[in-house]
């Protein structure tokens, strides 16, 4: 006997979004890939602060007693980069705007991939009209989800990769801070430790831990303070007025839970080095940064990288997730690493989705025989 084919239903109102908290936490519980970036707390106040820029319409799949059984979390939207705020996206909700969302996915139980993901098939069809490409970004290569999306997709255009996988560093972590310094190479290690003296003996150095050296709201600005010294806010988008919103309310809600941590470490009395990151799955996600560049010598950033192992260490904590960003420092602490994929797939219907792609095609010929030619000039003899 078959197995009845699930009753899909399109959620496009705030109201019946709301209301799907309960089973959206239990089907990410259920899910094979598990992030802080997919519950139902960050997802609601995602939400709340960028409902003005886009549209529901999550896909839900019910079961024959009405149970829902998997989740398809799509927003409509726009990108506001200059070669693409033209397109319409069906995208994952946390998947644009500031509030950088990774490990995105499909909530589906784990083992059920095969089947449920392409029962949502005719979400892509009835809603075809209203967008001009499906994207898909940060997904973790290893999700199970990853061949069933991509023939998902598939059916209103050919699904590709948008661009090259980004690189994500994880640091397992020991017992104790003694075994993870040792497990440095003697230079880095020596390096680290001659560092951390000079902090202490010349600037009085020490670290401090927010909600017991100083308040969440205080430790935040201070973050972005210190974030500000290394980036404007064209090169980050953590200084978007609406991404910090989001983190502000955010650690306000999750501190108490003990699901935040904010580390910091004080020169001269004043914070000079922050790192704001989650606590998730018995993991910390560094999420983000600063530091004062005044103290460039003492490599802040990296001494606070130790501190925060420290702390995340102390909490019982086992893995420390540097998050996306082929950087230097995070090779150094890690232990291993994965990727993260950006898939889309253009709506082959669509006039928007047909000039984008023709223009692109056009841009990159002329990319690519302006580089033929400066080559030919290189070694052609005068």
């Amino acid at each position: 006997m078959k197995s009845s084919v699930p009753n899909l239903e399109i959620i496009r109102d705030e109201a019946a979004f709301l209301a799907l908290g309960p089973h959206w936490e239990r089907l990410h519980q259920a899910s094979a890939v598990q992030t802080p970036f997919r519950t139902w707390d960050w997802s609601r106040l995602w939400w709340k602060h960028y409902r003005d820029r886009c549209q529901l319409r999550i896909g839900m799949l019910r079961d024959a007693q009405g149970t829902p059984i998997a989740i398809a979390p799509f927003i409509l939207g726009r990108e506001e980069s200059a070669s693409r705020q033209h397109l319409r996206y069906l995208s994952l909700l946390g998947g644009i705007g500031e509030v950088v969302s990774e490990g995105l996915d499909f909530f589906v139980p784990a083992g059920q991939e095969a089947t449920l993901i392409p029962a949502f098939a005719p979400l892509l069809k009835q809603t075809r009209s209203e967008w001009d490409l499906v994207d898909l970004p940060m997904l973790q290569e290893d999700s199970p989800s990853i061949p069933h999306l991509k023939k998902l997709i598939g059916i209103t255009g050919q699904a590709d990769e948008r661009s090259e996988p980004q690189e994500d560093f994880i640091l397992a972590l020991p017992s104790t801070w003694d075994e993870l310094l040792a497990s440095l190479s003697g230079n880095r290690r020596s390096d680290y430790r001659s560092k951390w003296k000079k902090l202490v003996a010349r600037h009085a150095g020490r670290g401090l831990v927010v909600g017991q050296d100083l308040p969440v709201d205080a430790a935040f600005d201070d973050l972005v303070r210190l974030h500000r010294m290394r980036f404007s806010e064209d090169e980050s988008s953590f200084l978007a007025p609406k991404a910090q919103a989001f983190h502000r309310e955010l650690a306000a809600l999750w501190h108490p839970q003990g699901k935040l941590m904010i580390t910091l470490l004080e020169a001269d009395g004043r914070p000079a080095s922050a790192r704001y990151g989650l606590i998730f799955g018995g993991r910390y996600w560094d999420y983000q940064s600063g530091y004062d560049s005044q103290y460039g010598a003492l490599s802040l950033g990296n001494l606070n990288v130790g501190w925060t192992a420290q702390c995340a260490m102390d909490r019982g904590l086992t893995e420390y997730d540097h998050l996306a960003g082929d950087l230097p420092y995070k090779r150094v602490w890690s232990t291993r690493s994965r990727r993260l994929l950006h898939l889309e797939s253009f709506n082959s219907r669509s006039p928007r989705s047909l000039v984008f792609r023709i223009a692109r095609k056009a841009k990159r010929l002329v990319a690519s025989r302006a580089e033929i030619k400066a080559a030919t000039q290189l070694i052609t003899p005068a």
